[in-house]
């Protein structure tokens, strides 16, 4: 993110020398350039890179016109299941910033729903990752039986076999022994 905020600023640099001086070089013009940037990656799929831009706006520029959007923006990228770097940590911290503006009761309810959801599908994921470790921990300790099992069961089995070699020569010995009986 440090990176492509980096060349952002490097980029942003080169536009303002070029277009000379002008009221650009304002936060408010700055933060607008960045929007444009992060709506153009936005529209271009380009989701890690937007989400960088605007969460750079709403960072940098807290008291711009643009920050709402920037926040919601933010927000709404981070949550999307299409964003290669989705992080449902820093999508509610954009959410949760995002409901702290003002808002009309219709859009705050629309945020809460959003934010509720997004809190279940966290918890939900956190489940799936427990019970992923948990599932892995009783296969392993299922192949550990396993293994046991198989062990003890060769042990058993060579136990048998020595057993039965012993009873062969006790039936030879007693067949012997009866024999000579016999005799005298």
């Amino acid at each position: 993110m440090m990176r492509i905020a980096s060349f952002t600023l490097f980029a942003t640099l080169i536009v303002i020398g070029c277009s000379g001086l002008d009221e650009s070089i304002t936060p408010t013009g700055l933060a607008a350039f960045h929007m444009r940037v992060a709506d153009s990656l936005e529209r271009r799929m380009e989701l890690r890179q937007a989400a960088a831009h605007y969460s750079f706006v709403a960072e940098e520029y807290p008291q711009s016109p643009a920050y709402p959007l920037a926040v919601r923006k933010a927000a709404l990228l981070y949550a999307s299941e299409n964003n290669p770097v989705r992080n449902d940590s820093i999508a509610l911290r954009w959410f949760t910033a995002y409901l702290d503006l003002p808002l009309r009761k219709p859009e705050r309810e629309d945020v809460q729903t959003s934010l509720s959801l997004l809190r279940q599908i966290r918890n939900l994921r956190g489940e799936l990752l427990r019970r992923g470790t948990s599932a892995d921990s009783v296969t392993v300790a299922t192949r550990k039986q396993g293994m046991l099992l198989n062990r003890r069961i060769q042990d058993l089995e060579a136990e048998l076999t020595q057993a039965q070699a012993e009873l062969k020569k006790l039936k030879e010995i007693d067949l012997r022994l009866s024999k000579s009986r016999v005799r005298k």
